[in-house]
C-alpha cells in the first residue's frame, strides 16, 4: 500500500517558508550525558546498512544541565521531503523552543512503505532499519532521554508513525499521525501506547469514513477502518474506558478524548468538520483542501508530548 501527498501543492507554499530556531525553554541533562552536536538546524547523514541516509537535526540552543531531552522523530508524507515537512509541521521550530530535540527524516525515493501490493501500511525494511538507527545513534550522541522518545509525521508519515508505534512499541512513548491514523492495521496486543490523532472529515486522499477506496489514488480494493474506528482500537490497546468524551474546539474541531487509561496513557482525536488532506494550524493549501485555524497541531503535539508519560508527580 502506498499513501502519496501532493507534495509539490504543499512544496509550493513551504518553499516560501524558512524555519529557524526559537528560543528554547530550559532543561537539563543527566550526570555524565555529553551531547555532541551544536545547537540549531543542520543536515546530517549516517550509515544504515552501507547506504548514507539523510536527515534534518534541530537541536535546543539552551545546556541541557541535569535533565535529558525528549526526542521526536517528525515524518514527511509521500513523495515530500524532509525540509517541506520541517516548516509545514511547525515543529522543526517550535519543538527545540520546548525543549525537544527534532529529527526530520529524509526517506528513500520519497517513500516509507515499499508494498503497493498490501491492504495496510507497512514501513519499508529499509526505512524501518534508517528510523532504528536514528533512535540509537542520537541516544548515543545527544543527551537524549528514552523514555520520551515519540513519532509523528502527516499523511504518509502519518503511517509511519502509526506504523512504529505497533513495531516499536517499546522504544516510543507516544506517537501522532495527522491525516494517516487509519492506514496501519490495528495491533492490540502490547504496551499501552499514547496516541493524539488529527483528520480531516472531508479528507479526499484518506477518506475519514474509511471503506473501500479510501486512498486516492489507490487500488479500489484497499478497504481501510474509519479514522475514529482506528482511534478506538488504539484506545482499546491502552484499556481505556469505551466511550469518549467529545469536546467542541471554535466551529470546526470536535476533540474526542479517551478516559482511564492503564499506566497514565492518553488517546485523543482531533476531528476537523470540513477539514481537508492538511495538518491543522499550518500554511493554507487549497488543493488539499480546508486547512483549519481552530486549532495548532503542533502546539496540541508538543503539549501531549510533554505529558506523556505523565510525571511521577502526576495524578493518575
Amino acid at each position: 500500500m502506498r499513501v502519496l501527498v501532493a507534495a509539490a501543492l504543499v512544496g509550493a507554499w513551504v518553499t516560501a517558508a524558512s524555519a529557524s530556531p526559537a528560543e528554547p525553554a530550559p532543561a537539563g541533562r543527566a550526570s555524565g550525558c555529553e551531547p555532541s552536536a551544536s545547537p540549531g538546524i543542520s543536515t546530517q547523514t549516517i550509515d544504515v546498512q552501507g547506504v548514507p541516509r539523510q536527515y534534518r537535526l534541530a537541536v535546543p540552543s539552551e545546556p541541557t544541565g541535569k535533565r535529558p531531552r525528549p526526542l521526536i522523530l517528525n515524518f514527511h508524507g509521500g513523495n515530500s521531503n524532509d525540509v517541506q515537512q520541517a516548516v509545514y509541521s511547525q515543529l522543526e521550530e517550535k519543538g527545540p523552543a520546548r525543549g525537544f530535540v527534532v529529527i526530520t527524516p529524509l526517506s528513500n525515493l520519497r517513500l516509507w512503505d515499499d508494498k503497493p501490493e498490501l491492504n495496510f501500511f507497512e514501513a519499508s525494511d529499509a526505512n524501518l532499519a534508517f528510523t532504528s538507527a536514528l533512535i540509537d545513534n542520537t541516544t548515543a550522541s545527544l543527551c537524549i532521554d528514552t523514555k520520551r522518545v515519540y513519532a509523528t509525521g502527516f499523511s504518509s508519515g502519518a503511517g509511519m508513525s502509526a506504523y512504529l508505534g505497533c513495531k516499536l512499541s517499546r522504544q516510543l512513548a507516544a506517537i501522532a499521525p495527522v491525516a494517516g491514523v487509519n492506514v496501519v492495521a490495528p495491533c492490540p496486543h502490547g504496551k499501552p501506547m499514547s496516541v493524539i490523532a488529527f483528520h480531516g472529515t472531508a479528507d479526499a486522499n484518506v477518506a475519514y469514513g474509511g471503506g473501500p477506496g479510501a486512498i486516492k489514488g489507490g487500488r479500489p480494493d484497499i478497504d481501510l477502518p474509519s479514522v475514529e474506528t482506528a482511534v478506538q482500537a488504539w484506545a482499546g490497546r491502552a484499556g481505556c474506558r469505551t466511550k469518549p468524551a467529545s469536546q467542541a474546539i471554535g466551529t470546526e474541531v470536535q476533540r474526542i478524548a479517551y478516559r482511564g487509561c492503564a499506566r497514565g496513557a492518553g488517546v485523543v482525536l482531533y476531528a476537523v468538520t470540513g477539514g481537508g488532506h492538511t495538518w491543522p494550524g499550518s500554511i493554507d493549501a487549497p488543493m488539499l483542501g480546508h486547512t483549519t485555524q481552530d486549532i495548532n497541531a503542533a502546539d496540541l503535539i508538543l503539549d501531549f508530548f510533554a505529558h506523556h508519560p505523565p510525571s511521577k508527580n502526576a495524578k493518575s
